[in-house]
């Protein structure tokens, strides 16, 4: 993807008391009426139809109106082939000054500002509430004891702690996951191969 533009990074100290300027997913009927009503400007900024929109970006013209009406929400998954399609100036999962790393950052072609949007799913709030609950029963995680306090948490489910496990690895700096690594291999032994 090209260089980012640096007005996408926001200036911490102006940011409101949550960090995005739109949730968009299930049960977000506003946010998602705004983010349809964002997509078009971008699509229509680029100067595409959208039917050509739609045929780039390998889904139906009618898919493309629900979205753009905010009547249906596409996946986070699919916001780079959004931005690739439109020539659309956005990163996917761009970290912060603050800290922050939303979902989405893309530029509204009518003000020049950046838009930080976050993606609700079922799934996405069943594992933050998972990872809410294992949290609060785990207490306070220090660096060398988190997983410790990950095995001493409640447990939901399997599942649910596998995706735990994960989301706290994605966080991790490279060092954190070779170690982790290095821990499970002993505990578990090198002869993994043979069960799959």
């Amino acid at each position: 993807m090209e260089e980012m533009d640096q007005n996408l990074l926001k200036d911490p100290s102006t940011t409101k008391a949550s960090p995005y300027d739109l949730v968009v997913g299930p049960g977000r009927s506003s946010g998602n009426r705004e983010f349809g009503a964002l997509l078009m400007r971008v699509r229509e900024h680029a100067g595409l139809s959208r039917a050509d929109a739609a045929a780039t970006l390998g889904v139906s013209a009618e898919y493309l109106r629900l979205i753009e009406l905010g009547r249906r929400t596409p996946a986070l998954g699919q916001m780079p082939s959004f931005l690739d399609a439109y020539h659309a100036n956005g990163a996917v999962g761009l970290l912060q000054p603050g800290g922050e790393r939303p979902d989405l950052i893309l530029m509204d072609p009518r003000n020049d500002e950046p838009v930080l949007v976050e993606f609700m799913s079922r799934i996405r709030e069943a594992r933050r509430s998972t990872t809410r609950s294992a949290r609060d029963g785990a207490g306070q995680v220090s660096k060398m004891g988190f997983l410790t306090s990950v095995f001493d948490a409640p447990a939901v489910s399997h599942a649910a702690d596998l995706g735990f496990v994960v989301t706290l690895l994605a966080h991790a700096d490279p060092g954190t996951v070779r170690k982790v690594r290095e821990w499970l291999q002993d505990e578990l032994g090198n002869d993994l191969d043979n069960e799959a």
